[in-house]
């Protein structure tokens, strides 16, 4: 009965209170529920990583615990996949930042601090009328070249092994991968 009420206070407090004082409310509530669970995730720290690697081996049965840990690799996944690609990008582009920096610091040398003025303040634009004005010209639209969609090889044994920092006392097979 005691659970029902705490339902029934909930929707009332959520639908019958301001919002501000709601969010309030809530922080407060948050605040508790986020020490509870810090410390129950140092309690229960050694079971969890035991329960883990009974899950990757397939020696639990529960359907539901087994659709939440498929879900959480899902993510893992994809979370890593998009950290290799963006490192294979700015691998792409860390040499041409370098020289756009440059070209841009070049410029700015050649202007000079002494004529800044220009810079700041805008000029009157006069129209010159000329007989080119009056003559329609028709000019080529230039090719526009559309970037080429690169492929990334996200099953490489270098990615295998990313980021994994290597155990003292154990002999990876990986580790020997790398030496050959």
């Amino acid at each position: 009965m005691d659970i029902s009420m705490n339902e029934i206070d909930n929707i009332t407090l959520e639908y019958f209170l301001n919002k501000s004082q709601y969010q309030g409310l809530m922080k407060k509530h948050d605040i508790l529920n986020d020490k509870n669970f810090i410390s129950e995730k140092k309690f229960y720290k050694k079971r969890i990583l035991d329960l883990t690697k009974k899950l990757f081996r397939n020696e639990i049965e529960d359907i539901q615990l087994n659709n939440v840990f498929n879900g959480y690799i899902k993510s893992c996944c994809n979370y890593l996949k998009f950290q290799d690609k963006k490192d294979m990008i700015q691998e792409n582009y860390s040499d041409e930042d370098e020289v756009i920096n440059e070209d841009i610091l070049d410029k700015i040398e050649e202007v000079g601090y002494n004529n800044c003025d220009y810079l700041i303040m805008k000029e009157k634009e006069t129209k010159k009328i000329t007989m080119d004005n009056f003559i329609i010209k028709n000019e080529k639209k230039p090719n526009v070249i559309i970037p080429e969609k690169k492929k990334y090889n996200f099953k490489s044994k270098d990615l295998k092994t990313k980021g994994i920092e290597k155990k003292k006392n154990i002999n990876n097979k990986y580790e020997d991968i790398k030496k050959a």
